[in-house]
């Protein structure tokens, strides 16, 4: 584990809760770049949204019109209060996020496809951090042999009603899909477990606010998309989650 708020708070100033260790932990591992390279894109309460942008970045999106997105990995953050997720709820989390993204994407007119070329992106994604508590037991979490697997949303829906997730981090990269170079990278991490040293009270993720942030990352990345055949100037402010709902990226109550 390598807590990234220690460097951010050294270089970027920021208030003292986000800068105690383990209050806002990052797993590194995932991302083809390190963690060092990414920079502070939003601050909000108990959340943070880091990227990486390597210069004329966004402005080479611009040839790509197709895009790959692989099935997400989920990394259980090795503290966590409760490891004994069920495979197949492991399976709806990153069924859901692939399904949700993929929609967003073909909503806003690209293609998704399973081949490499020259006008595809390659899309990794990855719930890492995933810290969990599990409020009780019972045989309401007896999964009867056979059974009919729920579908996506309705099982993590399920799943976090039994299962409570504190923290989670959504680390997610773009990639050219033929020469692998990493294009931009971002981190949206969210919640927090309770640290009585640095006074971070324990906040709880529902189903609603997982789903927003799945939501909230194919909102700009399509909005970043979109901005690459444009002007600057008419640029799209992706980061403001107004500006994403005022150009229809974002619909409350979706």
């Amino acid at each position: 584990m390598r807590t990234i708020t220690i460097l951010l708070a050294a270089v970027l100033c920021l208030p003292a809760a986000f800068a105690a260790e383990g209050s806002f932990p990052v797993e590194s591992g995932f991302l083809s770049v390190d963690l060092d390279q990414l920079t502070l894109l939003v601050e909000e309460e108990h959340g943070l949204d880091l990227i990486y942008r390597p210069p004329g970045a966004f402005e080479r999106l611009a040839k790509y019109n197709k895009i790959m997105i692989d099935q997400p990995e989920i990394w259980l953050d090795p503290d966590s209060k409760y490891r004994g997720v069920k495979p197949d709820n492991y399976k709806a989390i990153a069924d859901l996020m692939r399904e949700r993204l993929s929609e967003r994407v073909i909503s806003r007119g690209y293609e998704v496809v399973d081949e490499p070329g020259p006008d595809v992106l390659y899309m990794r994604l990855a719930v890492t951090d995933l810290y969990l508590q599990k409020e009780r037991r019972g045989v309401w979490a007896y999964t009867p042999a056979g059974a009919v697997v729920q579908l996506g949303a309705d099982q993590v829906r399920d799943m976090m009603s039994k299962v409570d997730i504190i923290e989670m981090a959504l680390q997610a990269e773009l990639l050219d899909s033929q020469s692998e170079e990493v294009l931009l990278a971002a981190v949206l991490k969210r919640g927090a477990r309770k640290d009585k040293e640095a006074g971070q009270k324990l906040v709880r993720l529902d189903f609603d606010d997982f789903r927003a942030v799945v939501r909230e990352y194919g909102a700009r990345l399509t909005c970043r998309l979109d901005n690459a055949r444009k002007p600057e100037s008419q640029w799209i402010d992706c980061p403001n989650d107004d500006a994403l709902e005022a150009a229809g990226y974002l619909v409350p109550g979706e």
